[in-house]
């Protein structure tokens, strides 16, 4: 429980203290959020009308949730809000990937429930594999079938019959 408070305070501070701003966006050539919003007819300036509009995702998971893991996602976190500033990355597929302009804030949003866990599956750790459930879903990944194992592992998870003994938040279902 105490692992799963400490990764949680983590990612709130990371999410907070990581938010793209408008003096990178300007750094990286990107017009001003005053430019791009300005209204252009009389019509569209009326009360209310935002002057500033800002650009981001407000829902993106990592390899950390167990769906996005488990259906090939690799990036982490930390890779997550590089991208978001403009940095360039190397995608799940291998390619590289760079926005043409950064983001102005971004939302990392992984699933608490069982948090890790697939990361540590993917990388073969010894405890996870010792549970044929886990081994099944295992050999699946590394047999090409990551869909299929996506798939298993997420409905185990929302029946209510994940192994107890490999369930990374004791609070969770299962």
């Amino acid at each position: 429980m105490q692992r799963a408070i400490i990764v949680l305070m983590g990612m709130v501070t990371a999410t907070l203290l990581a938010g793209c701003t408008g003096k990178q966006a300007e750094q990286a050539g990107a017009p001003a959020a005053e430019t791009v919003a300005t209204p252009t007819t009389a019509a569209s300036s009326g009360p209310g009308y935002p002057m500033r509009v800002f650009f981001g995702d407000t829902h993106l998971h990592t390899a950390l949730s167990l769906d996005a893991g488990a259906a090939g996602t690799t990036l982490m976190p930390a890779d997550a809000y590089r991208f978001a500033k403009g940095e360039e990355v190397t995608s799940s597929t291998g390619q590289k990937a760079r926005l043409s302009r950064p983001l102005d804030f971004l939302v990392v949003a992984d699933h608490s429930d069982q948090m890790g866990l697939i990361t540590d599956l993917q990388a073969g750790k010894p405890e996870l594999l010792a549970n044929p459930m886990a081994k099944k879903w295992y050999d699946m990944m590394k047999a090409g079938q990551k869909g299929a194992a996506s798939m298993d592992i997420i409905t185990t998870f929302a029946q209510g019959k994940f192994p107890k003994e490999i369930m990374y938040n004791p609070g969770s279902p299962g």
